[in-house]
């Protein structure tokens, strides 16, 4: 308290001048230490203001750039350091967002898409939100990565996983680099429909291998380990979840059948949901259900409607941060319709 006095008599008594410049060194010094919130509302922009592209600038001129150059390299350096890690805690849901708006596309005419099987109905859509191409960008699926890793933990805690399982025909670049930062194994469950897949009414240990691969290994790493491994069910999203559920329904069946080390899958999880709504109806489809009868929990951050997917457009090859007031007007809309589920740690 009496420094602070001390500052506060010398900034009273001075001249307009030293007192403008008095507060300008305590905010510089402020903002240096980081002492506040840059996030804070109103004073975090008033002590940061653009306090770190004009030291990254000024650097770059005394290394004898000229300042054009300058301003183009602080730009890169900005966007660089923006690229791969820096996806804050409280800020997911909102690079979440950002990254689906880098890859919804829009379309004149309806379009459909979904597995095509008894009694399933297909989706329909003017927008495709492609998260299969995100993953092939190599930031984008960092980001991707560390945003599941964050829903996982906030569903699970402190619950020990051993292996995720993918539908083959789902995402498996995600689910591969999830469980390389995670370092467990992956399961990647072929599809009812793949040619490669035995038949289903075989009831064979060694058949219920080849249709989950990697599933050798995981009983080979946890042989003697004296407890059951546990794991998750993950793609990027669904709609229909029909994937999804039969994976769980099968590979519990099989573990039952052949007495195998592993408890029963109950934990799902998808980057969001995208809402399914029954053309004959108009309503929308509970998928909800389907998870529920085969004991299975179904996360995601949140469920995107055709209004929802409308407003990611909009905001497509826009600047993250100079649209973060849109991004949280999408995740408020999602709120209002109560289809936001993510609870930070």
């Amino acid at each position: 308290m009496d420094i602070l006095n001390s500052i506060f008599e010398f900034v009273v008594s001075s001249k307009p001048i030293v007192f403008i410049l008095a507060l300008d060194g305590i905010r510089a010094c402020i903002a240096y230490l980081g002492i506040i919130d840059r996030d804070l509302p109103v004073i975090g922009r008033i002590i940061y203001g653009k306090y770190d592209a004009s030291v990254i600038k000024t650097a770059l001129k005394e290394l004898g750039y000229s300042k054009e150059e300058a301003v183009k390299l602080s730009q890169k350096l900005k966007k660089e350091n923006n690229s791969v890690n820096n996806v804050p805690r409280h800020d997911t849901a909102r690079h979440l967002i950002y990254l689906l708006s880098k890859y919804t596309y829009e379309f004149e005419d309806t379009i459909s898409y979904g597995l095509i099987a008894p009694q399933r109905e297909r989706s329909y859509s003017n927008y495709y939100i492609s998260t299969m191409d995100a993953v092939h960008n190599a930031t984008d699926l960092e980001k991707l990565s560390v945003i599941m890793i964050r829903l996982i933990y906030s569903v699970m805690k402190n619950q020990s996983i051993d292996f995720i399982i993918v539908p083959k025909g789902g995402n498996p670049l995600l689910a591969q680099h999830v469980a390389q930062k995670l370092n467990i194994l992956l399961i990647i469950a072929k599809d009812r429909n793949d040619s490669a897949r035995p038949p289903q009414d075989k009831k064979d240990s060694k058949l219920f291998a080849i249709r989950y691969e990697g599933l050798n290994e995981l009983i080979k790493k946890n042989r003697d380990k004296g407890k059951k491994c546990r794991g998750i069910v993950l793609d990027c999203n669904t709609s229909g979840a029909t994937q999804l559920t039969n994976i769980v329904k099968e590979f519990n069946q099989f573990v039952d059948v052949c007495d195998y080390p592993i408890e029963h899958l109950t934990y799902a999880f998808v980057l969001f949901k995208l809402v399914k709504i029954n053309k004959s109806t108009g309503q929308e489809i509970d998928i909800e259900k389907a998870f529920s009868d085969i004991d299975c929990k179904l996360n995601r951050f949140f469920d995107l409607d055709e209004e929802d997917k409308a407003k990611l457009v909009d905001i497509s090859g826009l600047d993250y941060y100079e649209n973060i007031d849109r991004i949280d007007q999408i995740i408020d809309g999602i709120k209002n319709k109560g289809r936001y589920y993510y609870k930070e740690d």
